[in-house]
């Protein structure tokens, strides 16, 4: 794809967030887009965001529970950027109303220390995070109905809204194994004005649970096609551990996560 082409999708894509209104699927109108261009549009937009002053803060994982892939069209994980923008404590609640058709995700959140590498072991990998948390990731669709195929996701860089997170949580390497073992077998209620909603496990992200998310991007040439630069203070939000559900002003979200040492989380929207 030539780079006007790249530059005027990314203009379309960002207009459209900006204004609030859906526009038709890239991939309808550049049949040919695969995954590298996707990525590549996704590239433009976050240059164009760093001119207007925002700083990228980390990455979202996207797509790694595998039960929601045939709803939206997924064949594997992606990432896309976050910013200083959309990173924000849970307690300051959101306004939603400049976001189209918003869904919530309750997530695992790692901050890191080092730079991981995907060769690593589960004990080397989680001695990369310096603290975990847990939040919310608000998504939100330029694509009416939440219609697309994975190369639109990615290009409208995954969708990403913002992330809600709750305290982050040190990992020292003393409680590393424990670590380990609840990152794996944690459980969640989601509920909507104290009604549960939704349930999830920690192996609905990947099977394995949110470190092996962070392992699965590392790996990009081979799962992502993409290339990924991470650094330490990062913030990496691992995917959605129950379904993406609709969400509307006035209304209370909330979580129950047991099995962990995290506490759950609680935001409301207006």
């Amino acid at each position: 794809m030539e780079l006007s082409l790249i530059q005027e999708y990314a203009l379309k894509i960002m207009t459209a967030f900006e204004d609030g209104s859906h526009i038709e699927l890239i991939s309808d109108s550049y049949p040919d887009l695969d995954m590298k261009d996707a990525y590549r549009i996704a590239e433009e937009i976050e240059k164009q965001r760093l001119l207007q002053d925002e700083k990228i803060v980390g990455v979202k994982i996207g797509f790694t529970n595998r039960n929601i892939w045939d709803e939206y069209n997924a064949t594997a994980p992606m990432v896309g950027a976050m910013y200083d923008t959309t990173v924000l404590p849970l307690e300051s609640g959101l306004s939603i109303q400049k976001f189209l058709e918003p869904r919530i995700e309750p997530e695992i959140i790692f901050k890191l220390s080092e730079v991981p590498d995907s060769n690593m072991g589960d004990y080397e990998l989680l001695g990369c995070i310096s603290s975990i948390a847990h939040g919310f990731e608000v998504v939100h669709s330029i694509f009416k109905g939440w219609n697309f195929k994975m190369v639109d996701t990615i290009a409208a860089f995954g969708l990403h809204g913002a992330l809600l997170h709750g305290p982050f949580h040190e990992v020292f390497e003393t409680d590393r194994n424990l670590w380990l073992k609840e990152l794996s077998t944690f459980n969640i209620n989601l509920s909507l004005n104290g009604e549960v909603v939704d349930q999830g496990t920690a192996s609905n992200v990947l099977g394995c649970g949110p470190l092996e998310a962070l392992r699965h991007i590392l790996n990009y040439e081979k799962n992502i096609d993409h290339s990924l630069i991470l650094k330490p203070g990062d913030i990496v939000t691992t995917g959605t551990l129950t379904g993406a559900h609709p969400i509307g002003v006035n209304q209370n979200w909330s979580t129950e996560i047991t099995g962990i040492n995290l506490e759950g989380a609680s935001v409301k929207f207006y």
